[in-house]
């Protein structure tokens, strides 16, 4: 039988809602090696927020958007090609398709290397993608 006490489970914390989120001393402490800065992904609608650590001075988020016909092997079998050859070090990606035929890929990238223009063009032609949007953030 497997200690369940030895194993990195999920710690939780609760306070007011504010501009500055505190994290208590002894979570912050425990993850404070894994990066020194910290990404937030904040969903359209969602009370969902996620955070990920990174030593990464700049992020690159990234939104293709393409008919919801569009969304299947193909552009994922594209997607994942453009990734492997860009060599971009991916915290976070997700999907969503709404009522209205229109389906978002986003994607949250480490950019501390890559040259921007080449990823700009590569992502805008992946297969279906009818928009690409880019977004460069830096601490």
């Amino acid at each position: 039988m497997v200690d369940y006490e030895s194993k990195k489970l999920a710690q939780c914390f609760i306070q007011p809602f504010s501009k500055e989120i505190q994290i208590p001393s002894e979570i912050f402490d425990e993850i404070q090696p894994i990066g020194k800065n910290v990404v937030a992904v904040i969903p359209g609608e969602s009370k969902k927020l996620t955070f990920f650590l990174t030593n990464a001075e700049r992020i690159l988020f990234i939104k293709l958007i393409l008919d919801k016909t569009s969304l299947n092997e193909v552009f994922f079998t594209s997607l994942r090609e453009t990734m492997i050859e860009l060599n971009l070090e991916n915290l976070f990606s997700t999907g969503v398709c709404f009522k209205e035929e229109i389906c978002v890929w986003e994607g949250v990238f480490e950019y501390d290397k890559g040259n921007y223009d080449e990823i700009q063009e590569k992502f805008s032609k992946v297969t279906h993608v009818k928009k690409a949007k880019f977004e460069k953030l830096h601490v």
